[in-house]
């Protein structure tokens, strides 16, 4: 068995042995490497899209409020909220809109199949549509 052994344990398949292993763990370690940079640079990206988005909600922010400060915005609500006018205007209150009855609106008047003729069933049959 030992005289077996020693056949195949030279110095050639310690080093090609070494040399596998060192292989092996470079392998192993560059993998680590590259999986850890992809999630890196996953979150990178996802926080890239957040600055961008809250960079776009400020610049939106920032034309509300400019909005909010003009003459225009000023003039539409206070027509809308103290009900002002403009010299020279008149300036109508409506009562707020109702519901209308909705009771005289007529609904068409189907008779169920079993009171119809044996034609206008078979015409609904045949064609799908009322006779």
């Amino acid at each position: 068995m030992f005289k077996q052994l020693r056949t195949h344990l030279n110095l050639n398949n310690g080093v090609l042995l070494v040399a596998l292993l060192v292989t092996g763990s470079w392998v192993w370690g560059t993998v680590g490497a590259i999986q850890q940079n992809f999630l890196l640079q996953q979150e990178v990206d996802s926080l890239d899209q957040r600055i961008s988005f809250q960079e776009l909600e400020n610049q939106t922010l920032q034309f509300e409020n400019q909005y909010y400060n003009s003459r225009e915005y000023l003039e539409l609500s206070a027509r809308a909220h103290l009900n002002k006018a403009n010299p020279g205007e008149k300036l109508i209150i409506l009562p707020p809109n109702t519901v209308s009855d909705t009771s005289t609106t007529e609904t068409p008047v189907v008779t169920p199949i079993s009171q119809r003729s044996n034609f206008q069933q078979w015409m609904y049959f045949l064609f799908e549509r009322k006779v």
